[in-house]
């Protein structure tokens, strides 16, 4: 018999498919996505609850109808970098991390500077996530580091530095962790 090679970050099916459609579509409630997705209540509102243990989802707002009230789920910090690594569409998501989590500006500054990062710094962003439960000042170096290893074209550096300066928060931690790095390297330079 042969094993299957896990994944630290894999889910079932149903449940990454409710990610996927969550990035997709937005925030929504259980009744909204068991129709999109087209799957059954119950194993719907399992993989839910389950989501929402898992941190990947959380209520972000309340739909009334016929004078209920029912809540809708959308994504959590964990769940956004989840989506991004099964491949969901990063613009998608920077629109819809906007109107849900307009204080967020970190998360925003790296959904916008994604297209630049690839699948390492989204895999680096999900685990820090899942260890710590928030990405800090150093998991967005060690992203922008991540990506810096790679082929980077003066113009994708062009790019990453004026959307940087659209955060200034985050351009000022990235400016000083990448005068750290370099003085860290110089010095290596000289030993060597």
């Amino acid at each position: 018999m042969s094993k299957q090679q896990s994944k630290g970050n894999s889910l079932p099916p149903l449940q990454k498919r409710i990610i996927l459609h969550l990035a997709k579509s937005g925030a929504q409630t259980i009744n909204e996505a068991k129709s999109g997705i087209k799957g059954h209540y119950k194993s719907t509102w399992t993989a839910f609850n389950t989501l929402e243990t898992k941190k990947l989802i959380k209520k972000t707002d309340v739909k009334i109808y016929r004078n209920r009230e029912y809540p809708r789920y959308w994504l959590t910090q964990a769940g956004v970098f989840f989506a991004l690594v099964e491949g969901a569409n990063a613009c998608n998501l920077l629109e819809r991390t906007i109107k849900t989590y307009p204080d967020d500006k970190t998360l925003q500054c790296i959904l916008e500077i994604s297209p630049l990062v690839g699948l390492e710094g989204f895999r680096i962003a999900l685990s820090a996530i899942q260890d710590k439960g928030k990405l800090d000042d150093l998991d967005a170096a060690r992203i922008i580091l991540a990506s810096a290893q790679g082929d980077i074209s003066i113009q994708h550096l062009k790019e990453f530095i004026r959307i940087l300066r659209k955060y200034p928060k985050d351009y000022e931690r990235t400016k000083k962790q990448i005068g750290q790095v370099s003085t860290l390297l110089a010095k290596l330079v000289s030993l060597i």
